[in-house]
């Protein structure tokens, strides 16, 4: 069975590497084998070709193979290989092959030996592993140690005993590990008396914690439901090591009066005890722990109550909803949280339930925990109530609902929250209904269709209202309700008017940059015109635009650009397109005095980029006139500094 499983592993890894024809990437056949043990013995053949023929055989090789491979052993290049062909091969040849190598072999590859001795559990082995647990060398004898525990006989654990007293400290680690190895075999074979002494032996020897820890885990779970009993004995142990091995067992044992144990042996411990005992109880899933949970949730250190809520939680029963519902108004914080984090992950009726009737309360607070844990469970079923709602006489709750309508409906409830919108007066509960309104239309499946609706309220609309209306349907986009803002526009009011402006300036799609440039051009007023401008060169300052077609914009914005404030901002929108055509729309500003240092700037950044950039050596050459010209214009020492450095980098790359 070793073998097959290590063939399949093995074809598996070669078929990934690819189909280049050597022996490591192809799998041979059977009748390879003879030109395989070739390779092996040839002078001629590279260290290469001798370890991908090795791999094969671990594959394909049988009895030939082995003296072959067991010459290789003392080979510090090719004796892991050797061992890694030899472990899969059903034959008791290699067993004799590697006993021989234990008495021939020094250093590494005996080490190796040994460890392939493990694998192969030789109990004939046993004592000449016996004498190299003495060996000088700590590697040697550490590794006769683990092989020892593999094999796992009553031999190989009776060596590794007779060293308990007189290995190092750091070799003794490793025969205890031999002796777990060992416990855990004799306890697989069903010989759990004596896996059971190798634990008890282990306990009761100075090692380190990790040493006691495992002996302690290892008795209790050997002796079955006797191990009980034991588990008890350390629940109240002063040493926290010995304790916490025996909650951590506690995780890996079925028996329902593990429970009780664990419950029973919280009164009295220090805090951090018992937290770790309720971790332990939330990981049992054991509803018969609750009661001694909801003890603990009630009163007590803040920690150890919300170690027991989180514990409730992971428990999830229904029997935990009163419990968490009053702990949501408890005085201590941390608690009161836990107590919300665990009543919104209880699955259920029961839970959700609760949260409504807290949302009926008259209490504010109450109500928006029940918000959030409406949210928190995502509680569809909650909609109607909170659309009833959004008329609330409470105003820290009716914005809140309002939102939460956006959070948990979709498309079906616009048109609700349209006629709650004509009802809106205040700024908060109209920023909420405009986010309600943006997730509502967002989960549509095509967000434009909801722009008839969205429309049909504008002229019903106070302009307060309108402008809600503007903002959603910016982000919903479509032709339709480009036609609409665009009429907007026109609104007397004149917040609704600046609103439709900032609003084509939102729009999703560049379909709005046009209307923006003709306002521009169009515009009454100096600050219309200004606002105009801003929303284009805004948008055209978009990074998921071509190119082109920002440069194409800012050409349209420099014919009308007049005062230093809109010329700043055309130049800070060119300094962010990464082009050399930029530039040269921005050369014309390097002689303007008020503006000459933004438009420095704003080649300067442009360079750099386009410099650090993975097609640099082309545009290099681009760069040279533009930055001989930026040198040229008065500037700060650092600007100064900055320019002749991209200069000369650019000549550099551009190879003059």
């Amino acid at each position: 069975m070793l073998k097959s499983k290590i063939a399949v592993v093995l074809f598996l890894v070669l078929l990934l590497a690819g189909a280049v024809p050597s022996w490591g990437q192809t799998v041979a056949a059977p009748e390879d084998e003879g030109k395989l043990i070739a390779v092996l013995k040839s002078n001629d053949a590279s260290r290469k070709d001798k370890v991908d023929a090795c791999r094969q055989l671990a594959v394909v090789g049988t009895a030939k193979a082995i003296p072959t491979l067991a010459a290789l052993l003392g080979d510090e290049q090719l004796s892991h290989n050797a061992r890694y062909a030899l472990e899969p091969i059903p034959d008791p040849a290699v067993d004799e092959a590697f006993r021989a190598a234990l008495g021939k072999l020094k250093g590494l590859p005996l080490v190796g030996v040994i460890g392939s001795v493990g694998v192969r559990r030789d109990a004939q082995a046993v004592p000449q592993l016996a004498k190299l647990l003495t060996d000088s060398d700590p590697l040697v004898a550490r590794a006769a140690a683990r092989a020892l525990g593999s094999i796992g006989n009553a031999a190989a654990v009776a060596a590794l005993e007779g060293q308990l007293g007189s290995a190092s400290a750091i070799t003794k680690l490793h025969v205890c590990e031999g002796l777990f190895r060992g416990a855990e075999a004799l306890a697989a074979a069903g010989k759990r008396a004596e896996a059971m002494a190798i634990y008890d032996r282990l306990r009761g020897i100075e090692a380190p914690h990790q040493v006691r820890a495992g002996a302690l885990r290892g008795a209790i779970l050997t002796r079955g439901a006797d191990g009980l009993e034991l588990l008890r004995e350390h629940l109240g142990s002063g040493d926290y090591i010995l304790f916490s091995a025996a909650v951590q067992t506690a995780q890996e044992m079925k028996d329902g009066a593990v429970t009780s144990a664990l419950t029973g042996a919280l009164k009295g411990l220090p805090a951090d005890n018992q937290i770790l005992i309720m971790q332990t109880l939330g990981l049992r899933d054991d509803a018969d722990a609750l009661p001694a949970l909801f003890k603990a949730a009630q009163s007590g250190p803040e920690p150890v109550r919300v170690a027991a809520l989180k514990a409730i939680a992971e428990i999830d029963h229904v029997s935990a909803v009163p419990i968490l519902t009053a702990l949501l108004a408890d005085s201590n914080r941390p608690v009161a949280d836990a107590a919300q984090e665990a009543l919104g992950s209880l699955t259920g009726d029961a839970a959700d339930a609760a949260v409504m009737e807290m949302f009926r309360s008259a209490d504010t607070g109450k109500r928006l925990a029940a918000l959030e844990l409406m949210e928190r469970r995502r509680m569809t079923q909650a909609v109607p109530v909170l659309l009833k709602a959004a008329d609330d006489v409470d105003t820290k709750v009716r914005p809140a609902a309002i939102k939460m309508v956006g959070e948990l409906g979709g498309s079906a409830q616009l048109s609700a929250l349209l006629d709650a919108l004509l009802k809106l007066q205040t700024s908060g509960d109209l920023e909420a209904m405009r986010q309600a309104l943006s997730d509502v239309c967002g989960k549509a499946g095509n967000p434009e269709s909801c722009s008839g609706k969205l429309i049909g309220r504008l002229d019903q609309a106070r302009p307060a209202q309108k402008i809600v209306l503007l903002r959603v349907l910016s982000g919903v986009g479509g032709q339709d309700a480009l036609k609409a803002v665009r009429r907007a526009v026109g609104d007397s009011d004149a917040e609704v008017h600046a609103a439709a402006i900032r609003a084509l300036g939102s729009w999703k799609t560049t379909d709005a940059a046009p209307l923006l440039l003709a306002l521009a051009k169009e515009a009454a007023t100096p600050s219309d015109r200004a606002m105009s401008l801003r929303a284009y060169l805004g948008m055209a300052a978009r990074r998921d635009l071509p190119v082109a077609q920002r440069l194409a914009m800012c050409r349209e914005a420099q014919k009308m650009v007049q005062r230093d404030g809109e010329k700043r901002l055309l130049l800070g929108t060119l300094g962010g397109i990464n082009s050399a055509e930029a530039l040269s729309v921005i050369a014309p500003y390097l002689n303007d005095a008020a503006i000459r240092q933004e438009a420095v700037l704003a080649s300067l950044s442009i360079a750099d980029r386009l410099l650090r950039a993975r097609d640099s050596g082309r545009q290099a050459p681009l760069l040279i006139a533009p930055l001989e010209k930026v040198v040229q214009v008065p500037s700060n020492d650092d600007l100064s500094r900055r320019a002749k450095a991209l200069l000369q980098q650019a000549k550099t790359k551009a190879g003059r």
